[in-house]
């Protein structure tokens, strides 16, 4: 029978419950009617099949994914939105498909702003195009008011193919009815010689209309109401931090603070006496004293490792009674205005009235390891060559609750690229339960385990390789195995690919003695590639742990540990780098260093740890 014919004898049916049966076919009409409109258009029954598959289209599926396909939306259409407002998160999945969704063609209509992913994804959200997933959501924040009708297609097959249903969605902007205020254009610094004028500029918006309030510092100016404002016949009381006040009825917004600077009324400070560095010992006093000149009157702002120190305001800074928290690296900025200037840093030392500080005896670092990666730990002994005890602790960990340990960890010590010593298996040997005796170090948990350990000689700076063949967690120690001070481990460090959650780098030390020990501690990440080292930690930040309280941190170093940190031979990091670094002072003890991504990120760190003078 002809198509012509058909559509002639089908006019007694009632026509939404024809196409719903035929839609719930195998073959449905609906698929006739979108493959022979060439018959269909040319009837009225046509063009009322045409539109009622249109229609039913928007519903369920209209093409062969099958028959009684339907669109389940957490929210029913239409949804409903307003205009930078967040949207309430709408979850798609497909309900009556013999085969489960695979992938979505995202085809038109998505308002902007908005744009779907894959539930679980967190990849970034896309407006058209191919997601392969089984669920979709709809996410965003509203750009723009109106009515938009979201259309869908769901495949059977990964990469839109095979069978496909598609479907309408709609979702409905509303415009926001008033807004915060917000400042388009920021004002910018000016400078301009005694008697000049200087004009800041400010773009704002917002509805309600804001009204408006320039600022000199804290203070508000009087009659500064509109965008501009304009400081006519400058004079260097003029100089100060500006900035515009927008409120309305919805919020209010401050804008960039920016400076005036007023030439010729005053010279900028010169520093004609830097402060110099300073030892004491615990209880004494320590002073710092700067020389400057310039005219204008000069403020001081004295610092400790970059940090300001609250009332450190003079020429001269003076801790009645240092401490071994006082030791670090002092700087003081000198301003007036027309401008500022630093001074170098000076280092204060505080040592115990002891005449033996505490010195490093004992680094340990516990890391998961994949097959065949290695963990790097370096040791420098000073002052001569001592025995160290050296351990690669794997199956013994079980004892003490440790799950999935390296199974056969094995080490090796090198001088420079020398491999010096090594060993696989301890074996069960009576010297070396003897030398874990008397460093402290716990035995281990039988002569046959395949834990690795020896004693050795070390002059100098060596590093330790600790690697296995199969994957699992392993303790990596290093202990001064020797007696008295001299000599003794003046750096230690430890190496390896830093993590998130129990997969940061954990390194932790023992200090011996009587008094507090001086020590820089660095978390170095950025400036290993220009050692060649790939995937290093963009941004780490270290903290110092005494049992579980944190006693301090660092993100990003300061540039005035530069010196400390040559005075020790510690390759120089580049100013403005994210990399870490902190002095302190601890007394003997065990602490812990913790390394982490301060944005969360990955990558090779070292940590190192120096005694410090």
């Amino acid at each position: 029978m002809k198509l012509t014919a058909l559509c002639r004898n089908l006019h007694w049916f009632n026509l939404p419950g024809a196409l719903l049966i035929a839609l719930l076919q195998r073959t449905p009409v609906v698929r006739v009617v979108a493959t022979t409109g060439d018959y269909f258009l040319s009837s009225t029954a046509g063009n009322v099949l045409k539109a009622a598959a249109s229609t039913l289209g928007a519903l369920g599926a209209v093409h062969s994914m099958a028959g009684a396909t339907t669109l389940s939306a957490s929210t029913p259409s239409p949804a409903s939105g307003t205009v930078a407002a967040p949207f309430s998160t709408v979850v798609f999945t497909i309900k009556g498909a013999p085969a489960a969704t695979a992938s979505w063609t995202i085809v038109s209509g998505v308002p902007p702003g908005l744009s779907f992913t894959a539930l679980g994804s967190t990849a970034t959200g896309v407006t058209s195009g191919i997601i392969d997933a089984s669920t979709l959501v709809l996410s965003g924040t509203p750009t723009t008011a109106g009515q938009f009708a979201v259309v869908l297609r769901a495949w059977n097959n990964t990469g839109g193919r095979g069978d496909n249903s598609s479907f309408t969605y709609v979702v409905n902007i509303s415009a926001a009815p008033n807004s915060a205020p917000t400042i388009s254009t920021q004002p910018t610094a000016k400078t301009v010689p005694v008697g000049g004028t200087a004009q800041f500029i400010a773009a704002v918006s917002g509805s309600p209309t804001p009204t408006l309030q320039w600022f000199r510092g804290s203070t508000a100016i009087s009659g500064a109401t509109t965008t501009i404002l304009t400081i006519s016949g400058a004079t260097t009381a003029d100089v100060a931090t500006y900035t515009l006040v927008a409120t309305n009825s919805i919020g209010s917004v401050t804008s960039n603070a920016v400076t005036l600077t007023v030439t010729g009324g005053a010279t900028a400070p010169t520093i004609t006496t830097q402060p110099s560095a300073s030892a004491v010992t615990i209880g004494s006093v320590a002073s710092f004293t700067v020389v400057a000149s310039g005219t204008s009157s000069l403020t001081y702002d004295w610092k400790k490792d970059g940090m300001s120190i609250s009332g450190a305001t003079n020429a001269t800074y003076t801790i009645a009674s240092a401490a071994t928290s006082d030791a670090g690296s002092y700087t003081v900025v000198i301003s007036n205005s027309a401008g500022s200037v630093t001074s170098t840093a000076a280092s204060l030392i505080v040592t115990a009235t002891s005449t033996t500080a505490p010195r490093l005896s004992n680094l340990s670092v516990r890391t998961a390891l994949t097959a065949n990666q290695i963990v790097i730990v370096g040791f420098t002994m000073s002052g001569g060559s001592k025995n160290v005890l050296l351990r690669a602790v794997g199956p013994t960990l079980t004892a003490f609750g440790v799950p999935d340990v390296m199974a056969n960890p094995k080490l090796d010590l090198y001088n420079d690229s020398t491999k010096v010593n090594s060993n696989d298996n301890w074996g069960g040997s009576a010297a070396l339960s003897a030398s874990f005796q008397s460093v402290g170090a716990f035995s281990y948990a039988a002569s046959t385990s395949l834990d690795a350990a020896l004693v050795t000689t070390i002059e100098g700076g060596r590093t330790l390789q600790v690697s296995g063949p199969t994957a699992g967690t392993v303790l990596v120690e290093g202990y001064d195995a020797g007696t008295g001070d001299t000599p003794r481990f003046t750096n230690l460090s430890a190496r390896n690919k830093v993590g998130i959650g129990a997969n940061i780098l954990i390194a932790g030390f023992t200090l011996d003695g009587e008094g507090a020990r001086n020590l820089l501690i660095r978390a170095v990440g950025p400036k290993l590639s220009e050692f060649g080292v790939t995937g290093v930690l963009t941004d780490p930040k270290l903290e110092i742990y005494s049992g579980s309280t944190k006693i301090a941190e660092n993100d990003n170093w300061s540039a005035t540990l530069a010196s400390t940190a040559a005075s020790v031979g510690a390759f120089a990091l580049n100013s403005g780098s994210k990399d870490a670094a902190i002095t302190v002072a601890l007394p003997k003890g065990g602490y812990t260093v913790q390394v982490s991504g301060a944005d969360g990120g990955v990558g090779e760190a070292i940590v190192e740890i120096y005694e410090l003078p």
